[in-house]
């Protein structure tokens, strides 16, 4: 197939959740069909990293435009009575590049990674047309509204109520809409829920564990960790509870014990932990395979119910006993027990964590337990073979049906790509 992927951001490296998710596409993709890549970003990717992805991918097109210029078209479209959506992700040099491919592929499919990304969509004369919007991202413009104060809790409020009337043409104007979990699927309003299917976020679970086929390892050490970008803001909300409320009763109990934060470009706020006895804040990390490993406890703190949890899933992956909030809890599609412990105060994650950190035996059934739902809900390979069948039709044609695997390699001939269509500067 010749697919057009779009997304909102430059997917590679894959050090953000949803950039783990949307990179797995592109490389699943790429490797199966001939797929071109068109995204938005604030920042021009380094060049290596541009090189790397458009050795996979037939061609590449990056519209660069700075967060002020974004903001400002974000604000007209406000004015006129749209989202800020709408505006802020709107590029024309982007939009010719796209509709240039289009008149020389004629493309199958088109790929929509983010809601944002939708309007894009609508330049491409494909037959199959799928959405993975992730999340529902209006509502977490309402959770945003909730937990601020005005003056942005009134813009947030107002972007959360414009936002789904576009959301709501997007999605019609695709054959299916994909979400991580069911509980973003029933967020949507009962006229989408029924046109919008799952598609969970996968791993490749070989690359967590340290030796394939062996049972997961528990540290000696009472090393408590976090991973995830602690610059973005529910993140930053559950490291700031997690210490002022949990850490200190852990680390009386175990003065030895120690506090990972491993998270790219974190805050002011999230940094002043370095500077507390036991607590160690990395910055970016280029691989989180090793801080993993390090940790005796998974903490997954999050005081908001938004999507699923993609650092989880990844210590679930390499075996990690976890301790999470049920917020968190709720993202991830399990059978009874748990894989992990569910607290839901800060006494009570207090005391899960210290138990996990003093109980061999309870830490080891629920690192086995953490791995087996891995394995069971959340590889990679499974999870993108249901978004090839949404691409193909097969999925709407044949629900549950088995998909027979296109034949790699069989690539077309196609116009070369040109320089002026890998940067597109604003």
């Amino acid at each position: 197939m010749k697919i057009l992927m779009l997304t909102h951001r430059f997917p590679y490296p894959p050090v953000r959740g949803d950039s783990l998710r949307s990179w797995g596409e592109v490389e699943y993709l790429a490797r199966r069909h001939d797929l071109w890549l068109a995204c938005v970003d604030r920042t021009a990717p380094a060049a290596k990293d541009v090189a790397h992805v458009r050795e996979i991918c037939r061609d590449v097109a990056i519209a660069v435009q700075g967060g002020l210029r974004s903001l400002l078209r974000g604000g007209l479209s406000w004015l006129s009575g749209r989202s800020l959506t709408e505006g802020y992700f709107h590029n024309a040099g982007l939009a010719r590049i796209i509709r240039r491919w289009d008149a020389g592929v004629n493309f199958d499919a088109v790929l929509t990674f983010s809601s944002a990304m939708a309007p894009y969509a609508g330049l491409v004369g494909a037959r199959r047309r799928v959405l993975d919007m992730n999340d529902v991202e209006s509502e977490k413009w309402r959770s945003y509204a909730d937990r601020s104060k005005p003056p942005l809790s009134w813009l947030y409020r107002l972007e959360s109520r414009r936002l789904p009337r576009a959301e709501s043409r997007w999605a019609q104007a695709h054959d299916v809409s994909l979400l991580v979990n069911e509980c973003e699927r029933k967020k949507l309003p009962p006229e989408l829920v029924e046109r919008a299917a799952v598609v969970r976020t996968g791993v490749d679970l070989g690359r967590y564990l340290l030796e394939p086929g062996v049972e997961p390892y528990v540290r000696d050490e009472p090393v408590i960790g976090f991973v995830g970008s602690v610059s973005y803001a529910p993140n930053v909300r559950g490291v700031q509870w997690f210490g002022r409320k949990v850490w200190p009763q852990i680390h009386s109990a175990i003065p030895s014990a120690r506090w990972l934060i491993v998270g790219n470009r974190p805050r002011a706020s999230v940094r002043r932990w370095d500077n507390e006895p036991g607590v160690t804040v990395t910055g970016f990390v280029p691989d989180v395979r090793p801080w993993l490993r390090a940790m005796r406890v998974f903490v997954c703190p999050m005081r908001e119910q938004i999507g699923v949890q993609t650092k989880l899933i990844e210590a679930m992956a390499a075996g990690r006993p976890a301790v999470v909030t049920p917020e968190a809890a709720v993202g991830i599609d399990h059978t009874d027990p748990p894989p992990f412990v569910i607290a839901r105060s800060a006494n009570e994650f207090s005391e899960a964590c210290i138990r996990v950190l003093r109980d061999e035996a309870h830490a080891r059934a629920l690192a086995n337990r953490a791995r087996a739902v891995a394995e069971a809900n959340y590889g990679v390979a499974d999870q993108l073979g249901f978004l090839e069948r949404w691409l193909t039709g097969e999925a709407a044609s044949q629900p549950g049906g088995e998909t027979r695997a296109p034949v790699p390699g069989l690539h077309g001939r196609y116009p070369q790509p040109t320089a002026e269509w890998e940067v597109v500067r604003s």
